[in-house]
């Protein structure tokens, strides 16, 4: 199409308010802690790619307002800490489930330090149409040449540990596995970081920590999936740790190039005013990441029989010693692509 078509006739002004139309895509609310037991499923970006491939102009003008005004949402569940009987020997391990609208994976980290990525095993039944892809292409999506143009992100950290915090006894997690806790994001974090850095302190990320531990009840009343605490639990030092981890957590994603803006339980906020700024000062003067560590943290590297694949427009871990996939190395025969970053227009 030519340079000369009449929508390119119009102010710019107008034509940006015509893209925010034609691209508007609301986010995705924010779970609440009643919802963490059967969280709602992560809202993806579904697009219609057509404008951007109108012409070149008009896919630079559409890029440019679809990356700076939308909210790109990471999603992170936390489950419960977890034993793992190895030769005979009790390890604690923690799990990730994240998703952002580029990749879903699993990964699994243990007290030792040793990490690892899974799949997420919920693609049904049937052959698969995919495209296997090398650990480092994970991190091609998205195009080096839009990142600059972002400047929202939101990152939704549901933390549904509860019986370890209810029977820490039983649990026995001990002191070592506790101290790698603000390591288990790492990894997401340094995603992150590679997408954000043209974007700089232009853009912000949001980060809302959900948990529906802590109520101040007597216990025995209520919900079975809610921590209640006597009256005077604030005086528990047990409690008081509990918080600290859950916001240890959360410090990777506060190191960033971005602008950021912390969201904690309102428990916490009332109950222990400024413990998260804190929190967080500590982990920075205590910052335990090696060198080693760092360089592992930044390549989701995979290990056998887990590989990363191109699925539907997305990075994700499948077993390929277990299911039924077909490899298709033309993308778009089967990307469900609102990828509009690797889509030029001509």
């Amino acid at each position: 199409m030519s340079s000369s078509f009449p929508f390119l006739a119009l102010p710019l002004e107008l034509r940006n308010e015509i893209y925010k139309h034609l691209l508007c895509t609301p986010a995705q609310p924010v779970p609440y802690p009643l919802q963490l037991q059967n969280p709602p499923p992560y809202s993806r970006i579904f697009l219609n790619p057509s404008i951007f491939r109108v012409n070149k102009q008009v896919h630079s003008e559409a890029t440019r307002i679809f990356y700076s005004t939308t909210t790109f949402i990471i999603r992170i569940i936390l489950p419960d800490w977890q034993r793992l009987s190895v030769g005979g020997v009790s390890k604690t391990k923690f799990q990730v489930i994240y998703e952002d609208p580029w990749a879903e994976v699993i990964y699994i980290y243990d007290e030792e330090g040793q990490g690892w990525y899974s799949g997420f095993q919920s693609y049904g039944s049937g052959p698969k149409l995919c495209k296997f892809v090398e650990d480092n292409e994970v991190e091609s999506t998205p195009s080096p040449r839009y990142r600059g143009l972002i400047r929202h992100i939101r990152v939704d950290i549901l933390d549904i540990r509860l019986d370890s915090m209810r029977y820490s006894e039983t649990y026995e997690i001990t002191a070592e596995a506790r101290r790698r806790v603000r390591k288990i994001l790492m990894p997401f974090a340094y995603r992150l970081q590679h997408i954000l850095s043209d974007a700089g302190k232009d853009a912000e990320v949001e980060i809302n920590l959900i948990s529906q531990l802590f109520v101040k009840e007597c216990p025995g009343r209520g919900d079975e999936n809610v921590l209640r605490f006597l009256p005077d639990y604030k005086n528990s030092g047990d409690i008081l740790s509990f918080y600290k981890e859950l916001i240890e957590t959360t410090w990777p994603y506060t190191i960033g190039p971005w602008r950021f803006r912390l969201n904690i339980p309102q428990e916490i906020e009332q109950e222990y005013f400024g413990l998260e700024r804190e929190v967080i000062k500590w982990c920075n003067e205590n910052n335990e990441v090696s060198e080693e560590e760092k360089i592992e943290f930044r390549v989701m590297k995979t290990i056998f029989p887990y590989v990363w694949i191109m699925e539907k427009g997305r990075f994700v871990v499948m077993d390929e010693s277990s299911d039924p996939w077909r490899d298709f190395e033309d993308e778009g025969a089967f990307s469900e692509e609102w990828r509009l970053g690797e889509e030029g227009g001509t």
